[in-house]
């Protein structure tokens, strides 16, 4: 499924399936950051995945504190 974010160029809105952006032309323009991936691993279930990329985001985050943000689905 396609999501909304911001070209890592212009920061102009673009999809995140489009191969260039609308705006500036830069191509692969959406900016996935690693929120999106820790996402992506919830939804194709690698959890343990989600959770180490998650405490790299933030490293102050505990084990267990990361694993009940993922688990809650607050990430979403």
């Amino acid at each position: 499924m396609a999501k909304l974010g911001n070209c890592k160029t212009c920061t102009g809105r673009v999809s995140s399936e489009a191969p260039t952006c609308p705006h500036c032309g830069q191509p692969n323009p959406y900016n996935f950051d690693g929120l999106d991936q820790v996402r992506s691993f919830i939804q194709e279930g690698q959890i343990v995945e989600a959770i180490k990329k998650l405490r790299e985001i933030d490293p102050n985050l505990g084990l267990k504190e990361a694993k009940d943000i993922v688990e809650s689905g607050r990430v979403l």
